[in-house]
């Protein structure tokens, strides 16, 4: 059983780029909630909104062929628990909706059935300077 602590979240947010980086739909299953929904902004004023098989479908595309270890750029920003919630603001440079995107995620978490549970992603996504 894991804690509903920061150091518990931080470590989830790893799990979830470990596993999204290689694709494990059955580990990132367990990480995502079943009514997560995830809202992408692009810099061109687009919006994209996906549920969880929607957002895993494309997870799984996006990095099919990848080398996992050439995704695992982050730098977070912020990291917050309040009792069963959580919220993580990051980074992060990953080939998602373009060759190498710039992506700000803000990730809402719930403590849930014994493990953090990521419930909400709102992201921003740009192209990343230093790929163009």
């Amino acid at each position: 059983m894991t804690e509903n602590t920061k150091e518990a979240l931080l470590a989830k947010v790893q799990d979830l780029m470990k596993y999204g980086t290689s694709a494990n739909m059955e580990e990132l299953d367990k990480i995502y909630h079943k009514d997560i929904i995830v809202m992408d902004l692009n810099i061109d004023g687009r919006l994209v909104s996906l549920k969880k098989q929607g957002f895993m479908e494309m997870l799984k595309e996006a990095f099919k062929d990848k080398i996992p270890e050439d995704h695992m750029w982050s730098k977070i920003h912020s990291a917050t628990v309040n009792d069963d919630r959580g919220h993580v603001l990051i980074s992060r440079k990953i080939p998602v909706g373009g060759p190498k995107m710039h992506i700000e995620l803000s990730i809402d978490f719930v403590f849930e059935d014994g493990r953090w549970q990521v419930t909400r992603e709102v992201n921003f996504s740009r192209p990343d300077r230093e790929a163009a």
